[in-house]
């Protein structure tokens, strides 16, 4: 679901500026920043689309283990829900020893201004959703300097025009039965009480 959530993003970006810049309509690449030897794997005058960070998300985990269909209950483990870190950072196209950074900078406004307006996906609003995804929601998640600092040099790149986002539940789920029982359909209970003198 990773690969699926980031792909449908990505498209999802690409169209919008498709729409709003025209040209090429693949702007923004689903890839590492950098591979194993710093080198920059994002074209000129694209944005990387790069996963930084999995995050559980616990606050809203699941805790039941059974499930009760037709009145059965199955026992499987609770789906997992995970929050995406993914870094767009723009690459500039150098022209004779001088960057087109501004380039790179409305690229970078490109990005935060489809998710502004358009931070929620589900199937209502992007029927081209893919199977398995229901509900996926995009926020801004801005790091101080120092943080930021350590995101780069762990990422071996030397500091591009970027925008960091939390990608929201990204579910996780392995449909696997493990025991299935007949449902509990009703509780009796008696109290009998005996006077004693």
């Amino acid at each position: 679901m990773i690969n699926e959530s980031l792909s449908f993003i990505v498209e999802q970006v690409n169209e919008y500026i498709g729409l709003k810049a025209g040209g090429d309509t693949t702007r923004v690449e689903l890839n590492a920043l950098v591979d194993q030897d710093g080198k920059v794997q994002v074209d000129d005058d694209r944005v990387a689309c790069t996963l930084v960070s999995i995050e559980e998300e616990r606050i809203a985990k699941v805790q039941v283990a059974y499930e009760v269909v037709n009145g059965v209950s199955t026992k499987k483990n609770p789906p997992l829900k995970f929050n995406l870190y993914i870094l767009f950072a723009a690459n500039p196209k150098i022209e004779t020893a001088k960057t087109n950074y501004g380039e790179g900078l409305k690229l970078i406004s490109h990005v935060i201004t489809f998710f502004q307006g358009k931070n929620v996906f589900d199937k209502y609003n992007s029927p081209g959703m893919p199977d398995g995804l229901n509900k996926l929601i995009m926020e801004v998640y801005s790091m101080p300097i120092e943080q930021q600092n350590y995101l780069w040099g762990a990422l071996g790149a030397k500091y591009l025009p970027s925008v960091l986002y939390r990608l929201r539940l990204v579910v996780m789920n392995d449909e696997r039965v493990h025991e299935n029982q007949p449902a509990v359909s009703a509780v009796k209970t008696t109290l009998e009480d005996k006077l004693t003198d």
